[in-house]
């Protein structure tokens, strides 16, 4: 299986400026658990089952056969497949884009903290990630909207959040875990790599 994770150019991280500038002069963020997201029901942008993910597709563009003598079946209606994580992990999401719309998207938006130097970025927040887990599995990468990631449901989302450009970091525990605590971690300041761009047009208090 062959997987392209070429960096972007630049990641954007769409927040409120009260906790962008620790992320900026602290490298601080929180790390949230998968589970969480399904419990945004009042934030359209963020609400998903991280955990589950279903896809479809027409009857006329899948050929179903018996394993057992290869016969042909037509499906009737859309072919659904359903694909577990399995287990709870943590998270924290960017976006590949500048783009003006996403201030909106994301409520509370009043500026965007842009990383400059994406792989150094990358090499700071997952050594820092690895002190506090140890024996988690880590990954960063772009998520595939409307089909299944080759790297499987973690960085699978459904089309209607396609214009987000996500870029995902993941940590996956070894063990099966249902509940988990968020994590704040900190990898030292990042002003060297990194911007907070004020949202335009918006007055944004930089006491």
């Amino acid at each position: 299986m062959e997987i392209n994770l070429t960096y972007p150019p630049k990641l954007y991280r769409y927040s409120e400026q009260k906790w962008l500038k620790r992320s900026l002069e602290l490298g601080e963020f929180r790390l949230r658990p998968a589970s969480d997201y399904k419990q945004c029901e009042k934030d359209s942008a963020r609400h998903d089952d991280e955990l589950v993910r279903i896809n479809k597709s027409s009857a006329d563009s899948v050929l179903v056969s018996l394993e057992s003598t290869g016969k042909a079946i037509k499906p009737i209606g859309e072919v659904v497949y359903r694909s577990e994580v399995g287990t709870n992990y943590l998270t924290i999401c960017f976006s590949t884009r500048w783009d003006e719309h996403l201030f909106d998207e994301f409520q509370n938006t009043d500026s965007c903290l842009v990383i400059h130097d994406v792989e150094e970025f990358c090499n700071r927040f997952h050594l820092a990630a690895e002190v506090l887990l140890p024996d988690w599995a880590s990954i960063d990468a772009p998520v595939e909207y409307g089909k299944q990631s080759k790297l499987g449901a973690v960085f699978s989302k459904p089309l209607q959040f396609s214009l987000q450009h996500e870029w995902r970091f993941a940590w996956r525990p070894s063990l099966r875990i249902e509940h988990l605590d968020p994590i704040v971690i900190q990898i030292g300041s990042i002003t060297d790599i990194a911007e907070i761009v004020d949202r335009p047009n918006h007055v944004v208090s930089h006491d």
